[in-house]
């Protein structure tokens, strides 16, 4: 049985990861992979309501781990955080729409000390009206709830973004103004990218393309209160090499 720790002490990491909704088998194995890994806390993006889903969330409320996964309606996608510390629910993104479960947000208590987690699922696209509209619409609430609920001092903002950073290398023309707007709104409103403010200049992707092309899809933002707590920020490629998932996931580690 894994034991779930007690307090978070100095070192403290998160693992997120698109797991590309599973199915039981491959769901098995990406469980029992997580289960050997140190990091505290795990951010599951692109969950359902799904048999492979539910076995993860299952598995790891076995093994003592607090699990918050709200099963997303229909064919629909969410968001999954499993800790090995006690995991309390908060408001953020509370809009009636049925993209809400895309967003988990919670707080990971120590000595009555928290840490605030945002984990999300930002929509892809395609060039379809209606799927452009969804992703905008979606990207302009999360806006709303950033401004709704105040920024907290030791918020960490992290998941499947489906965006770049405007300055993205390579460049790829088919990303729209506003989707670029949206990681600059994030660092105006008081979170950074925790890759690129250690890294300033790698080029490193979290999905790689059919054609070779790479892609940062999947982010880490920190409060500016934690930037000096960064230890290490990197993609883990095991994962899509090993072909757990078609994304490589992203760690963060923190000295608190």
């Amino acid at each position: 049985m894994i034991k779930q720790k007690e307090t978070i002490e100095n070192n403290f990491s998160i693992f997120c990861w698109n797991i590309a909704n599973p199915s039981v088998d491959r769901a098995s194995r990406q469980a029992d992979w997580l289960s050997k890994r140190d990091e505290d806390v795990f951010v599951l993006t692109e969950t359902k309501n799904s048999k492979g889903c539910e076995f993860i969330q299952e598995y790891f409320k076995k093994n003592n781990y607090s699990v918050i996964f709200i099963k997303p309606e229909g064919k629909e996608y969410g968001s999954m955080i499993i800790s090995k510390h006690q995991l309390e629910p908060i408001k953020f993104y509370d809009l009636d729409d049925n993209l809400k479960n895309r967003v988990v947000s919670v707080k990971v208590f120590t000595n009555n000390k928290f840490v605030e987690i945002i984990g999300v699922y930002i929509p892809s696209r395609d060039k379809s009206f209606g799927k452009i509209q969804r992703k905008k619409k979606f990207i302009e609430n999360l806006g709303k709830s950033f401004k709704l609920y105040d920024n907290n001092s030791n918020r960490i903002f992290c998941g499947d973004f489906n965006i770049l950073e405007p300055n993205h290398i390579p460049h790829y023309s088919f990303f729209k103004k506003w989707e670029y707007d949206f990681y600059s709104f994030l660092t105006d409103y008081g979170l950074f990218d925790s890759f690129r403010h250690l890294n300033p200049r790698k080029k490193d992707y979290s999905w790689v393309g059919r054609t070779g092309d790479g892609y940062r899809y999947d982010h880490c933002f920190v409060s500016k209160h934690l930037l000096a707590s960064i230890k290490k920020c990197y993609y883990l490629h095991e994962p899509r090499n090993e072909r757990l998932s078609d994304h490589s996931a992203i760690i963060l580690n923190l000295n608190l």
